[in-house]
């Protein structure tokens, strides 16, 4: 019998280089790359948009601090309780949530005297973080300029600052009368109010932190202009209420 040669074919796998669905797809990319790239970076941004805001608490009120007042979980948590008392549920999803905005500030007065009052207690050098101050108030400008906080607490020297830029509603037109004891038309001590006499958390700011509230901003449009206001008046009628509190009864 004659002795015939057998040839096997090797077949390449498609998946593999030299594969059809490989020669395919690399011809694919090839001719279709960046539109792979940006329509897969649009894909991902918008799931990771719908994600965040599927999973974002719904906020009935926004309560802005600004000063040397450091806030710790639980001090957080206490005054977003106490401003909670006295805010209406906007949303009706059957709970009211409040959210303190904080930022720790110092005037260069007051880092000094902290300097000089650690110095003085044998803590030796001192270092200062000015990059988180200035970062702190950056944000706090930005706040101010076009947050989502009405109801401001501040320590005076950045009191003045807003106030020099024209800032803050007037009390008479907040409440439609001007409260004894204001400091000025557009400020009172947070703790010659009810609320803030009542509530350990407000008693426990410096003495001289005021209250106040901030003009509508000039961006509100970008958050649409009807949304806004609605969300402005409400703050306006909780800021109302700090006044008006009564302490519950035992």
């Amino acid at each position: 019998m004659q002795d015939r040669e057998v040839r096997e074919e090797k077949v390449t796998p498609v998946y593999e280089p030299g594969g059809k669905f490989y020669k395919w797809f690399d011809n694919f990319w090839y001719h279709n790359k960046w539109k792979v790239i940006i329509v897969s970076f649009l894909v991902l941004t918008f799931t990771v948009c719908i994600v965040q805001l599927l999973g974002r608490k719904s906020v009935d009120l926004y309560v802005l601090y600004a000063g040397p007042y450091k806030f710790g979980q639980t001090d957080t948590q206490s005054l977003e309780s106490a401003f909670s008392y006295i805010t209406d549920d906007r949303d009706n999803d059957g709970k009211t949530n409040v959210v303190l905005i904080d930022f720790y500030l110092m005037s260069d007065e007051q880092i000094q005297g902290a300097v000089s009052a650690a110095q003085s207690e044998g803590k030796g050098s001192v270092s200062v973080n000015y990059e988180m101050f200035a970062s702190n108030r950056n944000a706090f400008d930005q706040q101010i300029l076009a947050g989502d906080a009405v109801i401001c607490l501040l320590d005076p020297w950045l009191y003045e600052d807003v106030k020099a830029a024209g800032g803050f509603l007037p009390l008479a037109d907040a409440l439609g009368y001007t409260p004894e004891g204001a400091v000025d038309e557009y400020s009172i001590r947070i703790g010659d109010t009810p609320l803030g006499s009542y509530f350990s958390v407000l008693r426990g700011l410096n003495d001289d932190t005021l209250l106040c509230v901030r003009r509508m901003s000039s961006f509100s449009f970008l958050k649409g202009q009807t949304r806004t206001e609605k969300y402005y008046n409400d703050c306006l009628d909780t800021f109302e209420k700090i006044f008006t509190f009564e302490a519950p009864s035992e």
